[in-house]
């Protein structure tokens, strides 16, 4: 099987850009929502270089198994804020990806109309028959962005 397949999911939220670049970036705001249900990344584990070259290192975990494990180790190749980071990754733990192999993440946010943002996720290259999977996760995560922003005092996003 070949790696020829990115991901892309886009959602609009309410929030601005810098709150939401913050969110994916700050370790404090991303351990608390980042992961699809059932899974929450451990805290302790988030290390976050917010910077060109800086590095990224966060461990993923099913709540109900903790030996189920998946590690992200990444290095930022882009980093702008607001407006997009980049980080080449080697994703380890989970069944369906190659861990040698290296996949890039593109996180970009840009405004939308007067008071919104569009975040677009492209994350690759997957195996075709492992990136309908990774898509439905990334659309789970945005989810819970949303859900963590409106407990925080702000309203969620829309689809």
């Amino acid at each position: 099987m070949t790696a020829d397949t990115m991901v892309i999911v886009e959602r609009v939220f309410p929030q601005s850009r810098e709150l939401l670049f913050d969110a994916w970036t700050d370790p404090e705001q991303m351990s608390q929502w980042r992961g699809s249900p059932g899974w929450h990344v451990e805290k302790e584990t988030v290390v976050s270089q917010l910077r060109t070259g800086g590095r990224h290192h966060h461990v993923k975990v099913v709540d109900d198994d903790p030996t189920n494990r998946v590690t992200t180790e990444a290095i930022f190749t882009e980093f702008f804020r607001p407006e997009v980071f980049v980080a080449l990754q080697r994703i380890s733990g989970d069944p369906g990806m190659d861990p040698t192999l290296t996949m890039e993440l593109r996180v970009e946010f840009t405004e939308y109309r007067r008071h919104g943002t569009l975040v677009r996720v492209i994350q690759g290259p997957y195996e075709a028959a492992e990136a309908g999977k990774h898509s439905t996760g990334w659309e789970l995560e945005m989810q819970r962005l949303a859900d963590f922003l409106e407990s925080r005092g702000g309203s969620g996003g829309q689809r």
